[in-house]
């Protein structure tokens, strides 16, 4: 259970944590509002001068190739231009297709006299002004260019009103100039096109954006965590560390008096038996001989726990490993009247581990799994191999299961529900087994029992990858 001084950190964690997100989502938003004025407070105004820009160069280039069909020799041809007015209007058409704003084209003289005109993107409304030409008002003659159907001199068009044109106006070489109508509706609706693309991309960039911002701020909020995960793994080193100097120093203040206790306790028990005393001194003494008996079991375990790890590893059955185990608590099996059988499955590897850990390891699981079963309860280990070619040992009991709450309990150093438990059985075979680069996995089911799996690389893995350090591996508990 975390104290209160950890409850405390992790709550103001969490509060940092959430100001640090509304405190994005408020800079981010900023941006985007700062971003969006500064794009479209000025964007229309821009927008149609760059559209009148584009019509200008346009008409440049439109103005260059009129001038050599219209005016050739430096003048207005006017019969060249009656003769190929078909193809002067294509050529007006051509250039003037992107520009959906352009409704009409007008060439001038210098003098500023309309000649040409014509409506964009529409074939045969076009008004050619010949002038005096051809004489003027004198009689026609045989020289005199024939009458065209539909080109009256001064025939005009229904335009648009003043109010509503923009003219563009490029110079038609040295003999007049080319004027564009741009008309203000077409002209708007093409801004508003372009409105709405540029807010439907910025709309899309922006979610890509926040998206990317996303997974990198889980990735920094995932660092972070592992970071607080090996801060936490380096703190519990230094204090496994700090236990095994304590526990080096109060071996021998400790476990000898104990096994002299014992010793003499033994000899005073069998003195009062010869004796034939009454029971009750004896049942003390017994009673004194089994605490002091438990002591000791508990200062063992301790040391098991705390000091370093050295290991002496040889390539090994498991098979063969379990059987011995299984032959050496059998006899307290038998006497507590729980059945222990074992099932070898093929294909179990080879492992590269020191024997004597892996076997304290599965005595204490051995030793949790008879102490949770009734009597005529069986005890099942088998041996075999994971889906991924590891090694397995599980033991399975027919006890009255883990609790959810416990299972998240039970590796922790000196947490035990049992009455004279020390609390370190567990927490040493993980130990042991993380050391060798395993892990133990957990299956229970309250009121049918429980499944501890040891699980261990083949000796090929372990040889080709490093082995992490004992006690930083988090075990598999389902």
């Amino acid at each position: 259970m975390p104290s209160p001084n950890a409850a405390g950190r992790e709550q103001l964690v969490r509060r940092m944590f959430m100001r640090a997100v509304g405190l994005f989502l408020v800079l981010f938003t900023l941006n985007v509002v700062i971003f969006g004025w500064l794009l479209f407070h000025d964007f229309d105004r821009r927008t149609i001068s760059d559209k009148l820009k584009e019509a200008a160069d346009t008409g440049t280039v439109l103005a260059n190739n009129l001038s050599r069909e219209m005016a050739p020799a430096g003048a207005f041809d006017f019969v060249r231009i009656i003769e190929r007015r078909f193809a002067l209007g294509q050529i007006i058409d051509q250039y003037t297709a992107q520009l959906k704003f352009v409704k009409f084209l007008d060439i001038r003289d210098r003098t500023g006299r309309l000649v040409f005109r014509k409506i964009v993107g529409e074939p045969g409304h076009w008004q050619i002004h010949t002038g005096g030409a051809f004489g003027g008002e004198a009689p026609p003659t045989p020289d005199s260019p024939p009458p065209l159907p539909g080109l009256s001199e001064g025939q005009q068009f229904l335009l648009p009103a003043a109010a509503s044109v923009r003219q563009v106006q490029v110079p038609l070489g040295t003999t007049g100039t080319l004027n564009l109508g741009v008309i203000s509706g077409p002209l708007e609706q093409e801004v508003s096109r372009l409105r709405r693309t540029l807010v439907v991309e910025l709309v899309f960039g922006g979610v890509i954006s926040l998206v990317l911002l996303a997974v990198a701020f889980l990735y920094v909020l995932r660092l972070v965590h592992k970071t607080r995960r090996l801060e936490a793994d380096a703190q519990r080193a230094e204090q496994l560390a700090y236990l095994g100097t304590l526990a080096s120093g109060l071996a021998h203040e400790i476990r000898n008096p104990l096994n002299a206790m014992n010793i003499n306790l033994q000899m005073l028990e069998e003195e009062l038996d010869e004796a034939q005393l009454s029971e009750e001194p004896l049942d003390l003494l017994r009673s004194s001989r089994s605490e002091v008996l438990r002591l000791e079991r508990l200062v063992k375990d301790f040391l098991a726990y705390a000091r370093p790890q050295s290991t002496r590893r040889q390539e090994i059955a498991p098979a063969g490993l379990v059987a011995d185990v299984i032959r050496f608590v059998r006899p307290a099996f038998q006497e507590a009247g729980v059945a222990l059988e074992l099932q070898q499955e093929p294909g179990a590897p080879v492992v590269r581990v020191d024997p004597e850990q892996i076997r304290q390891a599965l005595l204490n699981i051995l030793q949790n799994a008879l102490e949770a079963s009734p009597r005529q309860g069986t005890v099942t280990v088998s041996v075999g191999a994971t889906p991924r070619g590891e090694a397995r040992i599980a033991v399975r009991d027919e006890g009255p299961g883990i609790s959810e709450e416990a299972r998240g309990r039970i590796f922790e150093v000196f947490w035990s529900k049992k009455p004279a438990g020390s609390g370190l059985g567990l927490p040493i075979a993980q130990r042991v087994v993380e050391g060798h680069g395993g892990r133990i996995e957990v299956e229970s089911e309250t009121g049918k029992g429980s499944t501890f799996r040891i699980v261990l690389p083949s000796a090929f893995v372990a040889e080709a990858q490093p082995q992490p350090a004992p006690g930083t591996a988090t075990p598999g508990v389902k």
